[in-house]
């Protein structure tokens, strides 16, 4: 993996390699999005080319540098890992602060790449603090995060962020033709869902729950339309009971749900079938295109925004799928 074959993320790749080829290579760096988009992606093929022996822009792929970063086995290249649910302050004291005392082992740099990196509680925050003040020439660290905001001012001052932005929609759907080999019809579908990450992109097209979660958002849409007072009750019943109290497989429910109203609101506002996202649940799509007005899907997409909100403040199920479901029977 180099930079060039990095899909999207130009503006981060441009200034990292303006930085390398001008020799204004900081000291520490952020990569800060949500779980696959491109942040580990981008921090090895920074990485690899940082130690790599041409001392270009890309990574020649040939060095012994190279060749040993692609075998994963470079000694200048420490991933830091952690046991717990947080960094602490032992995991940067063994890993991070120990190794940084020595020099590198062959390359120009000692390179610390750390996923998670917004887990480090205060304390190890601290002790990183130290390194980050003062470190030698060869040291360079690469911090991966899904919230920044957890950093210490301390530590966010010292570093370059980068934040990456999702991908737009096509760019995605091209790479899952052209790299992963699916049919356009699944691209556009895994796409639109992929929120412009290509990681979840091919995480939702390997995960077999994903499948049938569908299948099941789309049958209680559908249900949906015609339910009495007692049929409602009984679609939440049987909600709860596939969930298993696992508000993530709630949460893609109901956005699953979205989707469908979503592609049922296009179809009325343009009658166009190749707009649509849910092409292998296009009978559910016409079938409440029939029956619910463009204001009526509109209110309804904009409940489910509501209730996944509440979804995480770590609302009551019950409560939450009654308002919702009554909300939807609005006419």
């Amino acid at each position: 993996m180099d930079l060039d074959s990095i899909v999207g993320h130009s503006e981060i790749k441009e200034h990292i390699k303006s930085s390398i080829k001008n020799n204004r290579v900081n000291h520490a760096y952020i990569f800060d999005g949500p779980d696959g988009i491109g942040k580990m992606t981008l921090a090895r093929a920074f990485a690899k080319t940082l130690n790599c022996e041409e001392g270009g822009t890309e990574a020649c792929g040939r060095c012994t540098s190279c060749r040993t970063f692609d075998e994963d086995n470079n000694p200048d290249v420490i991933y830091v890992t952690h046991k717990s649910s947080v960094i602490s302050v032992d995991d940067v004291r063994d890993q991070i602060v120990k190794n940084l005392a020595l020099k590198p082992y062959k390359n120009r740099y000692k390179i610390f790449v750390i996923p998670d990196a917004h887990k480090m509680n205060e304390a190890a925050q601290n002790a990183f603090l130290k390194s980050l003040e003062e470190p030698p020439d060869y040291g360079i660290f690469i911090l991966l995060s899904e919230n920044y905001n957890n950093f210490l001012v301390t530590v966010l001052s010292r570093c370059i962020l980068f934040k990456l932005k999702p991908l737009p929609y096509d760019t995605v759907a091209d790479h899952l033709i052209n790299k992963e080999g699916i049919d356009s019809e699944q691209a556009r579908l895994y796409a639109g869902y992929s929120m412009g990450n290509i990681g979840r992109a091919k995480m939702l097209m390997d995960s077999p729950q994903f499948r049938d979660i569908r299948d099941k958002a789309a049958k209680t849409a559908a249900e949906l339309e015609s339910a009495d007072m007692t049929k409602l009750y009984d679609i939440i019943d049987e909600i709860k009971a596939y969930i298993k109290e696992d508000k993530q497989i709630l949460d893609t429910i109901l956005e699953n749900i979205y989707m469908i109203y979503r592609d049922a609101l296009v179809y009325i506002k343009t009658g166009d079938e190749q707009r649509l996202i849910q092409s292998d649940k296009l009978s559910d799509v016409f079938f409440i295109a029939d029956t619910a007005s463009g204001s009526s899907l509109i209110k309804r997409c904009e409940a489910i925004e509501d209730t996944r909100v509440k979804l995480r403040n770590n609302g009551n199920v019950q409560l939450l799928l009654e308002t919702l479901f009554f909300k939807i029977k609005e006419k």
